[in-house]
């Protein structure tokens, strides 16, 4: 704008009229002090994007079967929330002799406040992902530039979450199945989800089990790990959300949820008539789902308890995230390879003459017919 603003919302409410129609490379708008656009430019130098730090690969220590993939061998199928899109690529059949086309999630991240995050989200679901009742991690993806790890892919399951999907039957046994793995996660493993909702548990057909996914709140009980990373709060308990979740499913009333986590008990629930919603399906009556939670809850209250995740006798950890400072640098000695990294942005990268990992793309609202959009940003004839 031409005159400096004491705040910057107003160039925000500016920029909001116009951004759905600038192209990908614009890089500043000027507008005047009435909002009418004057002018474009797609200089880089103008271009502020901040680089990301994404840790090398050999960092991450990857369960038997977990593979990794270039961004760039990832096609975009459709994008989900922020920094989770659902995309295909090519893998080898089973016999070896032909490729084959997977669909998977992609979960990722360009903001450096979500690195010690998605690096806690991603050690700890490894480390689960061979449990049946959780979507496992499929591939880590590694960027073109350096081969860091940008993200990760998950097995994509059809047929929409428990929230959205309500055509089906919903089982008795996938709660038993669901408290199951809640006490595997917090007795067994030491480790709290945190977000246990109807959203984020699916169905696989295949299998008829429930499958749970969405770690980005999961945390080893007892620990905070810094306000980078992802730590443990005893009112996110997960005993207390199983509850909330399996009275969801049959009443359809979310409400309660709508409340901070303090404010709920599970009083709240217990003490009312639930009422089966016209639209669901249950294989046994109300009562007995009533029954089978009462039960659990009876022997979680009275059984053993973990309250630091290294009283679990297979408790999970990993090591914390430590990016490194100063100049990017690679410097071999006689024992070791020192890396150190420091933030820029694109326009001062390429002054140097270095590339960043970018992550540029097409507005979605503007992709018609079949295209054929790399996860890159890169749009192909």
């Amino acid at each position: 704008m031409d005159e400096e603003q004491d705040s910057e919302d107003v160039a925000f409410e500016h920029l909001k009229k116009y951004v759905d129609n600038l192209g990908p490379d614009v890089t500043l708008i000027h507008v005047g002090l009435d909002g009418n656009l004057i002018s474009l430019s797609s200089d880089p130098v103008h271009d502020n994007t901040p680089s990301m730090y994404y840790p090398p690969s050999d960092l991450v220590e990857r369960p038997a079967g977990v593979q990794v993939i270039l961004r760039s061998e990832l096609r975009e199928l459709d994008r989900f929330i922020g920094n989770v899109d659902l995309v295909s690529y090519q893998a080898e059949s089973d016999d070896r002799e032909a490729s084959v086309t997977k669909t998977a999630v992609f979960k990722y991240y360009w903001n450096i406040q979500f690195v010690g995050k998605i690096w806690d989200e991603m050690n700890l679901w490894l480390r689960l992902s061979h449990h049946p009742n959780i979507v496992p991690i499929d591939r880590l993806v590694l960027d073109e530039v350096r081969g860091g790890v940008v993200g990760f892919t998950t097995i994509f399951i059809p047929g929409g979450t428990l929230e959205d999907n309500v055509s089906r039957t919903f089982k008795l046994k996938w709660c038993k199945q669901l408290m199951a793995l809640v006490d595997d996660l917090n007795l067994r493993y030491g480790i709290a989800h945190q977000d246990i909702v109807p959203r984020n548990l699916l169905v696989d057909e295949s299998t008829d089990n429930i499958m749970l996914f969405d770690f980005d709140w999961s945390a080893q009980i007892g620990r905070r790990r810094g306000p980078l990373f992802l730590s443990y709060w005893d009112i996110r308990d997960d005993v207390r959300a199983v509850v909330f979740t399996i009275y969801e499913m049959i009443t359809r009333d979310f409400h309660f949820r709508e409340e901070d986590w303090e404010k709920l008990d599970v009083s709240l629930i217990q003490d009312i008539e639930w009422v089966q919603h016209p639209d669901i399906t249950l294989d046994h009556p109300v009562a007995e789902y009533r029954a089978l939670l009462n039960a659990w809850l009876k022997t979680r209250a009275e059984g053993k308890q973990v309250t630091v995740y290294t009283d679990a006798p297979e408790y999970i950890d990993w090591p914390i995230l430590e990016i490194p400072t100063g100049e990017f640098t690679i410097s071999t000695g006689a024992d070791r390879t020192v890396e150190t990294w420091t933030p820029m942005n694109l326009s001062k990268a390429l002054a140097q003459g270095k590339k960043l990992v970018e992550w540029r793309r097409p507005k979605q609202n503007t992709l018609k017919g079949d295209y054929h959009l790399l996860a890159t940003g890169k749009l192909l004839d």
